[in-house]
């Protein structure tokens, strides 16, 4: 996706305009905590970009914790995700502590600078899982097998770090399928407090019972349920790699 032609709005011409409360969401008027945090985390320029547009400008995503700008950082293209106002969290801290374990295996998007109320990420560039299975028809089984794969293996890499992402069972709206891979998207809800169970619960979002599920029967990816929810339990009591190679045995060779 070529991004090259898209114009930068300064971010001090920002905070001049209506726009503003895109930064302090869903508030009219951006404080001064918040001015002063951009300047430290170096941000320069806001675009308008996006596939979701609010109030009249395009932005990334919109969710319950926060609104994700594409932004500009040191002349190159950023994610940066301002804190909602009517947030139930108070500042950012925790979601940044849990993206940076992910980040130390390889998983998530790179976080590049944190606040009270902004993340600064690693922009990817892709499609969400669900559009890139519907946008492609010629998809291959062994290109679907990589992708589906390459996630599997990021939730593995999460249960050994510890860390439950907490909404994998709805991967449709925490993944990006980029020209290298998939990218696990969105540690709000992230936490090292309760047990891991991102395998088990990504294999149900992906082959049981939802839309996804249903556009990889024509792939011969419909492993048997029951054989599964038995491999889940073994992998359950032992998160072992050989637990976890044999639960992908079933899936990907049934």
């Amino acid at each position: 996706m070529d991004l090259t032609g898209l114009t930068a709005v300064p971010l001090a011409e920002i905070l001049q305009s209506p726009q503003q409360r895109l930064l302090a969401y869903p508030d009219q008027q951006v404080s001064c905590d918040r001015i002063s945090e951009l300047s430290d985390l170096g941000i320069t320029a806001i675009y308008d970009w996006g596939p979701k547009q609010i109030q009249g400008w395009h932005c990334l995503g919109l969710g319950y914790c926060g609104l994700v700008l594409l932004a500009q950082h040191q002349g190159q293209q950023v994610a940066l995700k301002g804190r909602r106002i009517d947030a139930s969290r108070p500042s950012f801290a925790q979601e940044a502590s849990m993206l940076t374990l992910a980040n130390t295996h390889q998983v998530g998007p790179q976080l590049l600078g944190n606040s009270p109320n902004f993340l600064l990420m690693d922009y990817v560039v892709g499609q969400p899982l669900l559009a890139w299975l519907q946008s492609t028809p010629t998809l291959t089984r062994t290109t679907l097998k990589a992708q589906l794969n390459q996630l599997l293996w990021q939730a593995f890499q999460l249960d050994q770090a510890g860390l439950d992402h907490g909404n994998l069972r709805c991967v449709t709206a925490h993944s990006i399928v980029t020209t290298q891979g998939p990218v696990l998207l969105d540690f709000s809800s992230a936490s090292t407090t309760r047990r891991p169970a991102n395998v088990t619960s990504l294999t149900q979002g992906l082959f049981w019972g939802t839309t996804i599920a249903s556009l990889l029967v024509p792939h011969w990816f419909h492993p048997d349920q029951q054989h599964c929810i038995e491999r889940l339990r073994h992998y359950k009591h032992q998160p072992t790699t050989e637990n976890f190679q044999r639960l992908l045995d079933l899936l990907f060779d049934s």
